[in-house]
Order: C-alpha cells, then structure tokens, then sequence
C-alpha cells in the first residue's frame, strides 16, 4: 500500500512539473528594441495565431482603431537582403479590437520591391512575456505596401510592429528587420 501512495506522489510530483515547466515555455524578458529585438526574434519560434480571420472583402480603412504608430526605418541605410531603402522607409501602423475582432492595418512608404522569392513580412510583438506572431506577407497594393491581418484574438497586447524581408526558405522564423515601431493609444 505505501509503495502504490509514493508512485502515485511521484506522478503528481511529475506531472506539476510539467505543468510548471510547459507554463515558463515563454520566457518572462524585457527587450529594447535594434539589435537585441532581432535576435531574439530570429531565435524565437513564432506563436500561431488559431483563429485567423480573412479579410477579403473587409473595408479595412473603415474599422476604428484605438492604437497606431509609426513604423521607422531601422536599416541605417544599408543594403539587407538585396535590397537598399537608403534609410527611408516608413510606415504607419493602425490596431484595433472590437470585442470580438483584432484587426491591424499597416502601410509602407519607399520599399523597394524584394529581389527573387523574397517578401515583406509583418509581425506583432509582446516584449513581456516575449511572443512574436506573423501578420502574414505584406502585399503591393496600387504601389503601395500593406499588411492587413484580422483575428478573433485580442492581440492589442503586442504592441511592437517589426517588418522584416524574408527570404523563401520555409523557415517561419523572422528574417532581417527593416522597419519598427511602437503602437500607442
């Protein structure tokens, strides 16, 4: 009898760790943004987001959004991936959530266009506990690069925009950084 009690002691015991441990999975940091940010973002395995929602045929100018921010160059003005925005790229970043849907609308000004297979991708991030989540590829629109991306998540939480160019490798993780910005009420 006291042999079955320790085992079954021993597999609570186990299985509390596993719940501690799985719980810790996203590490508890506080990052600034530049250098730091794009490491950790390029060692990070971005979360999925399980209740994407499409857009098409959603007037996204339309949705009132309670936080925004300008999304800054971050290159230096050097050539990353092929290509060279001379420091000049910008954007503006626009979040919202209704209760119901989370929708984020961003639109880039001077990119040039990616070399090859290569593409514009945005990402939400949350500096604490740190999460990075893919707002899918930034598409030309009219000339004009945006990334509209819709969610039943409240995500308003990441309230860093990164823009990366990614190279078509499969690999999920973000790429090279060429803009970011801080969304704010």
């Amino acid at each position: 009898m006291k042999k079955s009690r320790w085992i079954f002691i021993l597999i609570l015991a186990l299985f509390a760790l596993y719940i501690i441990s799985r719980d810790s999975e996203s590490p508890d940091i506080t990052v600034d943004t530049g250098t730091e940010l794009e490491e950790l973002m390029m060692d990070a395995v971005p979360s999925v987001d399980p209740v994407v929602v499409d857009t098409t045929g959603v007037d996204m100018e339309a949705i009132e959004y309670q936080y925004s921010g300008t999304i800054s160059d971050v290159t230096g003005g050097e050539t990353i991936t092929g290509i060279n925005t001379g420091g000049n790229s910008s954007g503006f970043a626009q979040v919202g959530y209704d209760g119901s849907k989370y929708s984020l609308r961003a639109t880039f000004e001077n990119l040039p266009d990616p070399q090859g297979t290569d593409f514009y991708e945005g990402w939400v991030v949350r500096k604490n506990p740190f999460d990075v989540i893919s707002t899918g590829v930034v598409e030309k629109i009219d000339g004009t690069y945006i990334n509209t991306y819709m969610s039943e998540k409240d995500l308003t939480d990441h309230n860093f925009y990164v823009l990366t160019i990614e190279p078509d490798d499969g690999d999920p993780a973000p790429a090279e950084h060429i803009a970011e910005g801080t969304l704010t009420k």
